[in-house]
C-alpha cells in the first residue's frame, strides 16, 4: 500500500470534488490551504488524499454558502491538522464527525471545532444551552474521495508502475 506518497494532481481532483483551478490554485497561492507537500519550482504539484479530503471538504463548506477563503481556512486551521496526526489511513475515518460551532455573532475561522466518532446508531445531542453546529461527515467524504480517486488515470498509472493490483491507498 502507497499511504504517504502523494499521488494526485490538480486534474484528478478538479474532475472528482469537483472544484475549478482557478478556486484551488487561489486558496494555496493566498495560503488559505497548504497541501502536505510543496512542489519544487517548476515541477507539478500532486496531492495526499489527506489533502483530497480537506479540499472536498472545504467545497461541501462552500456549498453552505461560505466563501472560498473562510471554508479553506477553516480546513487549514482545523481539520488538516487532525487529519495529518490521527488519520493513518482513509478507511481511519470512518464515522468521523467535524463539529463546526459558530460563535454568538458569525462564523469565523477562530471557531472552535471538535472531531469525534459517530455511530449511524447513535443520536447526537446538542445541550440546550450550546448553539446549533455545522457538522462535516468526514467520514462520508473520505469513502466518497478513496472511491473515485482509485478510478482515475493517475491511480491506474501508479497500480501499474508499482504493480499493485488492489487499492493505491
Amino acid at each position: 500500500m502507497i499511504i504517504n506518497t502523494p499521488i494526485w494532481r490538480n486534474a484528478d481532483l478538479i474532475r472528482i470534488i469537483p472544484i475549478t483551478r482557478a478556486v484551488l490554485n487561489q486558496a494555496i497561492s493566498r495560503n488559505d490551504f497548504q497541501p502536505e507537500n510543496t512542489p519544487k519550482p517548476g515541477k507539478a504539484r500532486w496531492y495526499s488524499w489527506r489533502d483530497v479530503v480537506s479540499v472536498a471538504a472545504a467545497q461541501d463548506l462552500r456549498k453552505l454558502g461560505f466563501g472560498p477563503s473562510i471554508a479553506f481556512r477553516l480546513v487549514q486551521n482545523h481539520l488538516s491538522p487532525f487529519l495529518r496526526a490521527s488519520i493513518d489511513a482513509p478507511d481511519d475515518c470512518a464515522g468521523v464527525l467535524w463539529l463546526i460551532r459558530p460563535g454568538d455573532d458569525h462564523l469565523n475561522i477562530e471557531t472552535p471545532c471538535e472531531f469525534l466518532r459517530h455511530t449511524e446508531y447513535e443520536e447526537l445531542l446538542v445541550t440546550p444551552d450550546e448553539s446549533a453546529c455545522i457538522i462535516v461527515n468526514i467520514g462520508r467524504i473520505a469513502a466518497r474521495v478513496r472511491n473515485d480517486l482509485q478510478a482515475t488515470d493517475t491511480a491506474k498509472v501508479i497500480r501499474k508502475e508499482f504493480q499493485i493490483t488492489g487499492p493505491v491507498m
